[in-house]
């Protein structure tokens, strides 16, 4: 693990579309093509653009929150995370690795690191958060085998409004 250098992110780049790519395709399932497009953020701009952009303003602001697993000199994997010291906790946000170094434990070994880093900067507490659809499935077994044992389950609700109405106002 180190930190990332300019020249790692269109490799961080890469690995974030390939491993957000399923989750995407995910949310456009469960959404519908129509609702996605209609409710997501920056529509302007794709999902890659949108999602190594967020990747990308965090190395501009704030590098040392963005770190790379190498391996035999290869990025293989990256993980970026923000630090709150006044509320005494660190948060995991973006993160993959490569698909064809998926499933061999490298997501928990960035964890781990970025965990022992919290530690050492003295934080009480840890927090990740992500989905509960069979596409975050992967994530939910990585953070769980590091230790994130308190869960706060959430669903967001939507609705297409032109679809005949379930129920109607009784008057």
């Amino acid at each position: 693990m180190r930190h990332a250098r300019s020249d790692d992110m269109p490799r961080v780049d890469e690995i974030a579309i390939a491993c957000y790519a399923p989750i995407q395709r995910s949310y456009v399932q469960m959404l519908g093509e129509e609702c996605y497009q209609a409710v997501r953020h920056d529509p302007q701009l794709t999902w890659e653009e949108r999602k190594t952009g967020q990747i990308r303003r965090l190395f501009r602001d704030h590098p040392e929150w963005v770190w790379v697993l190498e391996k035999e000199g290869n990025v293989i994997g990256f993980v970026t995370f923000m630090l709150f010291p006044d509320q005494n906790y660190g948060h995991i946000d973006n993160n993959g690795v490569a698909p064809e170094h998926a499933g061999k434990g490298w997501g928990r070994f960035m964890y781990q690191h970025v965990l022992q880093y919290f530690r050492k900067k003295n934080l009480r507490f840890a927090h990740v958060d992500t989905g509960l659809d069979d596409a975050h499935i992967p994530a939910r077994k990585a953070y769980e085998s590091v230790g994130f044992n308190r869960k706060v389950p959430t669903v967001e609700y939507w609705q297409d409004l032109q679809e005949e109405e379930p129920h109607s106002i009784s008057s």
